[in-house]
């Protein structure tokens, strides 16, 4: 685990460096250190889920007469936890109740057990939906409606020709329609759907089947991840609810929510009375703070150790078994310190710590070096997760939380290379309060860096401009400042790109009416951002270039007016986007885990979240394109080290063969001999050929540069060295350099 998030980390930031040109050493100097330091990449934090304490077993409640006795069957060998059977107390009481439980606690049985006895009670034959549970998301309905899968074939196996008492279904809108008609014509118990879908519900009279006092018994109303629903969809939510609970007819209609958390801070009292505010202001009803359900923990170890035992468990041999490891202070210890807490007498979770603050705290109370400390916590919390408790469980079920952030920009403040200085954390002043910090871009070609500025002309002053935003007022002028401290540029028009200027009939050069605005201008500015006349010692010499950036002064990199895209010109620190930075996290964790083999096969896949649907699919395109690219690119490098050289007669069909792919991943109707085959072939071929110049073309791909740029080929043109000894009178036409030359690039292989 620990491996894996490393080369996870590794990977993603070799990618990151990857971008980084930057001319100053200084500036260089500084990113480097930052992010060898982890500051896009913070050590992952460590959290150890506890263990929870045991309340009765379905069989007891069975017994006891709380529960109906099929319950026994269709919940066999069920152990509750004691937040379970809270929650189980309530609904019998009938009241509203939250379970603000963690990850893993079994939240789902805290209503399903509830749900499903009372429509057992209560004329299971009777088919009206007597629960809507409500989830954010339809992978969480697909994923409880596999849970209720297990138990109805569980409870079928276990009672042959006995049906499971028990209807249920999801509606969520990507049914077909006669699915939805048939579900609409049997309404189930138990409907599993979406906060928009139950919306609809409420404005489709062929639904009225789910939410209509005439045709449900509706007694639950449940809302799964409660927490997700705040501000203005909070406030939908809320008003949906109340319009339900009126179109129902039932006033007495039971409202309850889960959560893993709502809120943190304060003690076991503050945080019920903060949570039962929130859940009446969503569902409009009473919920006392006495139902707000938390999770009752309970320490595995209870052994008592000296600093002097735990030292020897720090430096002794690891535990061989359960039985030493349950007895080993070292585990105790780590039970303590990262997992759980006792506040006023009630155990909590702990607030999780990275390993190396772990290891520091280690170190601390036993006198042993931070590194041996840190070695010898990872092997106990990997050896620790093999061990099964009685529910199945891992005794230490950790979890690592990696955050990555994005870069931003690097702050300077405008002084001389020698005194200015440098910070990545975004803020107006430098710490001594005068002097402004502007953020900094890079020249992609040379890494010359620039300031983000607005020139307030009238006002004789610069102010720093966040990246990618417009000017305040109409006054101020978007651009750049070059600090000069070495000459790099002079007001000599004849710098300036042949392409700004015409010539008139007498041969003399005239500067274009439409550059004459984007000619650098000489300023004069103090750290303060206020220009000054002449140069001195408080103020240092700058070039300001007006937005859109159109030439760097340092390698003369020249660009059109009409590519007013800053980004393919500038870099920030950092020039990956949130979709590529998922997109290589991604890829990175499943390479690792099926090179390492970590996981069984079927369990080598990840799970990625994103906010809403759109961002879903333009993530999963996201994804498309990477892999198609990556296809693209290795089969062209496979046929050069098969072939060692290509040109414009074979490399649409050699790269072909090396990308091998069966006609049914790319035909429609696929050909096994014949004029079809053959067709398909060909068809493939034009496609892959046009792709690969395509991709070969300096583009848009900034953050994906062809193979070219990386050195991974290199392009020559035949007949190039003749053309470029041509002469003619008074003219010699001279050769210019390739593109590998041109960007520095090693070329490895011939094209």
């Amino acid at each position: 685990m620990f491996s894996l998030r490393e080369n996870i980390v590794r990977d993603y930031a070799e990618y990151v460096k990857s971008f980084l040109k930057i001319r100053d050493e200084s500036i260089a100097r500084f990113v480097q250190e930052k992010l060898d330091a982890g500051e896009l990449w913070p050590d992952a934090l460590v959290q150890l889920n506890p263990a929870y304490e045991y309340g009765p077993s379905i069989n007891d409640l069975v017994s006891r007469g709380l529960l109906h006795p099929l319950c026994k069957e269709i919940f066999h060998g069920f152990r509750l936890y004691q937040h379970q059977y809270q929650a189980i107390e309530v609904a019998l009481r009938r009241e509203n109740y939250v379970v603000t439980t963690g990850t893993g606690s079994g939240k789902s049985m805290t209503y399903l057990i509830p749900i499903i006895d009372h429509v057992l009670k209560h004329n299971p034959e009777d088919g009206r939906v007597r629960a809507i549970i409500v989830y954010p998301m339809n992978a969480f309905i697909n994923s409880q409606l596999n849970a209720i899968d297990s138990l109805a074939k569980s409870f079928n196996e276990r009672n042959p020709g006995t049906q499971f008492p028990i209807t249920y279904n999801r509606y969520t809108g990507q049914e077909s329609d006669e699915e939805k008609r048939s579900i609409r014509e049997n309404p189930p118990h138990i409907l599993l759907t979406n906060y928009v879908m139950l919306e609809l519900m409420l404005t489709r009279p062929e639904e009225r089947p789910f939410v209509d006092r005439t045709f449900t018994a509706l007694e639950f109303l449940v809302f799964d991840e409660l927490h997700t629903y705040r501000g203005r969809q909070g406030a939908d939510v809320a008003l949906l609810i109340r319009r339900l609970r009126e179109r129902c007819g039932n006033p007495d209609l039971i409202h309850i929510g889960t959560s893993a958390t709502m809120i943190t801070g304060g003690n076991l009292s503050d945080q019920q009375q903060v949570v039962a505010s929130v859940a009446r202001k969503i569902f409009g009803v009473d919920v006392k703070p006495e139902n707000i359900i938390t999770e009752t923990l309970k320490p595995v170890f209870s052994i008592s150790y000296t600093r002097q035992q735990l030292a020897a468990a720090v430096l002794g041999p690891l535990p061989q078994n359960e039985a030493e490891f349950l007895q080993s202070p070292l585990a105790a210890w780590i039970e303590r310190t990262f997992g759980l807490e006792e506040i006023g007498g009630y155990l909590k979770r702990r607030v999780p710590i990275t390993l190396q603050e772990g290891a520091a705290r280690l170190a601390a109370e036993t006198g042993i070096e931070i590194e041996t400390c840190a070695r010898r916590l990872q092997d106990m919390l990997l050896f620790g997760s093999k061990i099964k408790l009685p529910d199945g469980n891992p005794l230490f079920a950790f979890k690592l939380h990696q955050f990555i952030s994005q870069g931003g920009s690097v702050y300077a403040t405008l002084e001389t290379k020698a005194k200015r200085q440098l910070t990545l954390v975004a803020q107006h002043y430098a710490p001594d309060g005068q002097k402004l910090l502007f953020p900094l871009v890079f020249c992609r070609e040379c890494g010359q860096e620039y300031y983000l500025v607005e020139l307030h002309a009238q006002e004789k002053r610069v102010i720093p401009r966040p990246p990618e935003t417009g000017a305040t007022s109409e006054e101020a002028e978007d651009g750049y400042l070059l600090l000069d401290e070495e000459g790099i540029w002079t007001d000599d028009l004849d710098l300036l790109p042949e392409n700004w200027f015409n010539i008139t009939n007498r041969g003399e050069k005239r500067l274009k009416r439409e550059y004459q605005p984007f000619v650098p201008r000489r300023l004069f500015i103090q750290p303060d951002g206020i220009i000054v006349e002449e140069p001195g010692a408080d103020n240092v010499p700058c070039w300001f270039l007006p937005r859109p950036f159109l030439l760097c002064l340092t390698c003369g990199e020249v660009y059109t007016r009409r590519n007013r895209n800053e980004f393919r010109k500038l870099a920030h620190l950092s020039s990956e986007g949130r979709s590529t930075a998922t997109t290589l996290l991604s890829i990175s964790a499943i390479t690792n885990i099926r090179r390492r083999n970590l996981f069984p096969e079927n369990a080598q896949k990840l799970l990625s979240f994103t906010d809403n649907r759109q961002d879903a699919s333009l993530q999963a395109g996201h994804f498309n394109d990477f892999v198609e690219v990556a296809l693209l690119r290795s089969s062209i490098y496979k046929a050069l080290e098969e072939n060692q050289a290509l040109d414009h007669t074979n490399i649409a069909m050699k790269v072909t063969d090396a990308l091998a792919l069966d006609q049914a991943a790319y035909a429609r109707e696929v050909g096994t001999y014949g004029s079809l085959a053959r067709r398909n072939r060909e068809i493939l071929e034009a496609l892959i050929e046009y792709r690969i110049y395509e991709d070969l073309r300096r583009g848009w791909r900034v953050v994906q540069p062809n193979l070219e740029q990386c050195g991974l080929l290199r392009i020559d043109y035949d007949g190039l060295e003749d053309l470029a000894g041509i002469t003619s009178p008074g003219r010699t036409i001279r050769s210019w350099p390739n593109l590998h030359q041109k960007y520095g690039l090693r070329p490895s292989m011939p094209f």
